[in-house]
């Protein structure tokens, strides 16, 4: 019975032997194009442009009523290019609105019915919005906004239908859509307060019970000998020093933990977005082990990308990218690409200016105002890909920066953001077929890890005798609720008391050191 105990327990966690590479996934090429943050605008919202509208621009410079045009030529090139698979990681819409849900699905079935395979995952803007909403001149008026039900029947046919499994607890599934590939589409998200709280929340993170059905997928995946592709709508790793204390909203919660663990089970790339970044970022865990985060910026936000990727017969993931050049909209006498560029560069200073002089940073007028243009820059450098050589203005504003005490934190920040580290954020081969390790490097002998009984009326014994530090040990139920929080220094053994609580799932997470484990336990 022990070992029957300690079997079903490591088949939890991210510390498993050294496992052999991926087989080829087919006798042929694929290829696979990224669109992300499509944010599609209907203009019928739009009954007279004016102050409501305007002011919804000034804080966040979208091409809003250019998304249609944005998007016909979008997907007239996707088309052309007629990829096998097209991924879309997430913010279909401005704020959710069951129209402009109608209007994009529109230009996904032209895909569908071209024979592409398209596979969707929600993002921040997409759920139980409370910013969905009509303008007509000063005032601004309601709309449907979809719910996390109606976002699962709208978008059916782009991953839900035929999914391998589907979590029931969020709007995570994964497909195989080609024999030996597999989507891993993570909802990240949160929605579920969205109206309590009077505004849509930006920041996303794993529940418990979604990190452990992730894993569960990985470790079946891995088992079978299937090529994983992971897909999420926020950052899974900082694209930058210090973007996680800045924009923390924008990358998940815990993120070097969870991103060491998902490498560890065998993940090589998530496809991200929400920054409206180009930006491909890598690491190594401990173990040897490589994950790519392959953000794709927004097609409505400078400078308007997209990817396109080959999946090679011996599973080689090449990625290249383009632009959108050419929108059937009046742009004047400039380019699309310069029409583009023009927005954010006249719409982001004065939202730089704002939130510089907003909490936390309260930093002065003048000062303020004077930095500004440095940020500016460096954040359109940013969203473009492979930032390079910042001018000598921003130079000399980076090294000003870095000489005074209160503000040396937004020199060092700017300054890591020209440090645009490998891989290239245009073009790039991640190897999906190497060797990937698990293991454990700590003192501790996981074999002597023991949960037991699982089930149980509510009491469980979590026998870990070679813990030395401290352990934390929280149990979640099926919502992400904490039901259990508690820390031991005794760990022979760890007697876990939820009889006082209601039949059914939970996870229970045990954090060791920056090590943290999971596991799915029952409560009869």
């Amino acid at each position: 019975m022990k070992k029957f105990y300690i079997f079903i327990l490591l088949l939890s966690l991210p510390f498993l032997g050294i496992q052999k590479g991926y087989s080829q996934v087919g006798t042929q090429n694929y290829k696979i194009c990224v669109i992300s943050d499509l944010h599609y605008f209907d203009t019928t919202l739009l009954i007279n442009d004016g102050p409501a509208f305007q002011m919804y621009l000034a804080q966040d410079r979208k091409l809003l009523k250019e998304s249609n045009a944005i998007m016909v030529s979008l997907f007239d090139s996707l088309l052309l290019i007629h990829p096998d698979i097209v991924l879309i990681p997430g913010d279909m819409t401005k704020d959710g609105e069951i129209t402009c849900h109608q209007k994009i699905l529109n230009f996904i079935l032209s895909l569908k019915n071209a024979g592409i395979k398209v596979f969707v995952i929600n993002g921040n803007h997409d759920i139980n919005n409370p910013d969905a909403l009509s303008y007509n001149n000063s005032t601004t008026t309601s709309v449907p906004t979809a719910t996390p039900a109606q976002f699962k029947t709208m978008y059916y046919n782009y991953g839900y239908n035929g999914a391998l499994k589907t979590d029931t607890a969020s709007l995570s599934y994964i497909a195989e859509p080609i024999a030996g590939l597999q989507i891993l589409s993570l909802d990240v998200c949160r929605y579920d307060s969205n109206f309590v709280n009077g505004a849509p929340v930006t920041s996303g993170g794993y529940k418990p019970h979604v990190l452990q059905w992730c894993k569960d997928r990985l470790i079946e995946a891995r088992q079978a000998g299937k090529v994983v592709l992971g897909m999420q709508h926020h950052n899974l790793m900082e694209h930058y020093m210090g973007q996680a204390t800045i924009f923390s909203e924008y990358v998940i919660d815990d993120y070097d933990t969870i991103s060491t663990q998902l490498a560890n089970l065998g993940l090589k790339v998530m496809f991200t977005g929400h920054f409206h970044a180009q930006d491909i970022v890598m690491k190594t865990t401990s173990y040897g082990n490589a994950i790519y985060d392959v953000e794709t910026g927004s097609a409505i936000t400078y400078p308007d990308p997209y990817r396109i990727m080959t999946l090679t017969t011996d599973t080689m993931l090449q990625i290249t990218g383009k632009h959108i050049t050419n929108i059937n909209y009046n742009t004047g006498t400039m380019t699309f690409q310069q029409y583009s560029l023009h927005a954010l560069q006249t719409g982001l200073p004065p939202q730089i200016i704002y939130m510089l002089m907003s909490p936390p940073y309260y930093v002065d007028s003048a000062t303020a105002y004077a930095i500004e243009p440095a940020i500016t820059e460096t954040f359109i450098a940013h969203f473009g890909g492979n930032e390079s050589n910042p001018s000598a203005q921003t130079s000399a504003i980076i090294a000003m920066l870095k000489q005074d005490a209160n503000y040396a934190f937004i020199g060092y920040i700017l300054e890591g953001i020209w440090t645009d580290l490998p891989p290239d954020d245009w073009t790039t081969t991640i190897d999906l077929n190497s060797k990937f390790y698990s293991g454990i490097q700590e003192t501790y002998n996981i074999n002597n890890i023991l949960l037991f009984p699982n089930p149980s009326q509510g009491i469980f014994n979590l026998l870990m005798p070679d813990i030395k530090s401290k352990i934390n040990l929280k149990i979640f139920d099926i919502s992400g609720k904490l039901v259990y929080d508690k820390d031991s220094k005794d760990n022979r053994n760890v007697v876990i008391d939820i009889s006082n609580k209601s039949a059914g799932e939970y996870i229970i997470q045990v954090k060791i050191n920056n090590t943290i484990l999971t596991k799915k336990i029952i409560k009869n």
